[in-house]
């Protein structure tokens, strides 16, 4: 399942907003300027999954750094 990424100075996207839930911030360490916040949709909370997403997320960031987008839905199945 897709986690949802969100910069912190953005809102969540109103199809979005009752789906998912915030559980971790992950800060570009390419620019240090964007941090977005992770959301896991409600039914795919455990530790692990939202662990693999966030690494996922670290290491992408800096491969979309400096155009980072307002959000965008996670890789499906990240390798953790």
């Amino acid at each position: 399942m897709q986690f949802l990424a969100v910069r912190s100075d953005r809102p969540v996207p109103l199809e979005y907003k009752d789906t998912y839930v915030h559980k971790l911030d992950v800060e570009c360490y390419k620019c240090g300027r964007v941090t977005y916040q992770l959301y896991a949709p409600i039914l795919e909370t455990e530790a692990d999954q939202v662990q693999a997403q966030g690494e996922w997320l670290n290491a992408h960031l800096p491969k979309v750094c400096p155009d980072h987008p307002d959000w965008f839905l996670t890789a499906d199945r990240p390798k953790g």
